[in-house]
């Protein structure tokens, strides 16, 4: 599993993420909110700044995990061509992900959509629930193990602690 023991204030954590910005021009960031029923959200970032102001508001326990390689190569507003486009390049079997890429508003809410399935039809009702959303669209990222394209940590709570909680 992904390591827990790390802050999301830790400084090479945040070194490590302003050179993946820096260098790539955006990252997708996976957060994870604990003891909140499965709860998450994923997010592209292409500045630093932005990344470090999102972390800093996120509550204690959350789970950041962020991808150092470009995701979900598959862009553009959902139409009937971007969805046989997508049917094209994304096999039926593996697991997929779509992100819409502009928040969706309810009241004081707001939160990127995202769906996910296995099969072309769960394709076909995700890319038709989103359609005219500008969304991106890929397999679902490997997620689960830090390694050199993949770094997690977890907002501390108040006495400064990081462990992890329930996802």
């Amino acid at each position: 599993m992904s390591v827990q023991n790390t802050a999301t204030s830790d400084p090479a954590f945040l070194a490590r993420l302003e050179s993946w910005v820096r260098s790539a021009g955006e990252i997708l960031v996976l957060i994870r909110y604990a003891y909140s029923g499965g709860a998450k959200s994923f997010e592209f970032f292409s500045s630093f700044r932005e990344l470090a102001s999102r972390i800093e508001k996120l509550p204690p326990l959350t789970s950041v995990i962020a991808f150092r390689l470009p995701q979900l190569p598959l862009r553009g507003v959902v139409t009937d061509d971007f969805i046989s486009q997508c049917l094209a390049d994304i096999p039926d079997g593996p697991e997929y992900l779509v992100v819409e890429l502009a928040r969706r508003t309810a009241g004081s809410q707001s939160w990127f959509h995202f769906d996910s399935g296995e099969s072309h039809e769960e394709l076909k009702v995700s890319l038709e629930y989103s359609r005219d959303a500008l969304v991106a669209v890929g397999l679902w990222p490997d997620w689960l193990y830090d390694n050199n394209d993949v770094t997690s940590a977890i907002v501390p709570d108040a006495s400064g602690s990081v462990k992890g909680g329930a996802y």
